[in-house]
């Protein structure tokens, strides 16, 4: 009884994100990012974040994050490619796709301000792919296309 009450204790909360600093203009494009994202993804519920003006949404125990407004992953130069899907081209580290054991992070790198998605190594093989697909079409409306990254 002690080990189920300590697994439901440990499982539920607020997810943390890490949001970063961003001018006023991007604040208010992520904001509406944000009320547009959909209450489940992946078929994983929405869950609260902390702390709760955090610029990135949660879904789902382990925690699938959203986070807008992020910088460049270190990992991204002009000659990385990326996976698209629904039109939106993430940029994906090439370690993260071929080590199924890893969490996979995604980073639509054409948009701005842009969005990542990390996505836990739980929800493989097709979870990663089913988020982004997903996450498309608000993408798509919400930011402003850049350039593309295909």
């Amino acid at each position: 009884m002690v080990l189920v009450y300590l697994a439901t204790a440990c499982g539920g909360g607020a997810a943390e994100i890490d949001s970063p600093e961003v001018g006023p203009d991007d604040r208010r494009t992520c904001q509406e990012l944000l009320d547009s994202l959909p209450d489940t993804l992946a078929s994983q519920p929405q869950r609260d974040v902390e702390p709760a003006d955090a610029l990135g949404a949660a879904w789902g125990d382990p925690a699938i994050t959203l986070t807008c407004g992020v910088a460049l992953p270190a990992e991204y130069d002009e000659f990385s490619s990326c996976e698209e899907a629904n039109g939106v081209g993430w940029f994906l580290p090439p370690e993260q796709i071929e080590d199924q054991g890893l969490d996979v992070t995604f980073t639509a790198v054409g948009y701005r301000p842009l969005v990542q998605v990390r996505v836990p190594s739980s929800y493989r093989p097709e979870g990663p792919a089913s988020v982004i697909v997903e996450l498309g079409p608000v993408v798509q409306d919400q930011l402003e296309l850049v350039q593309d990254c295909r």
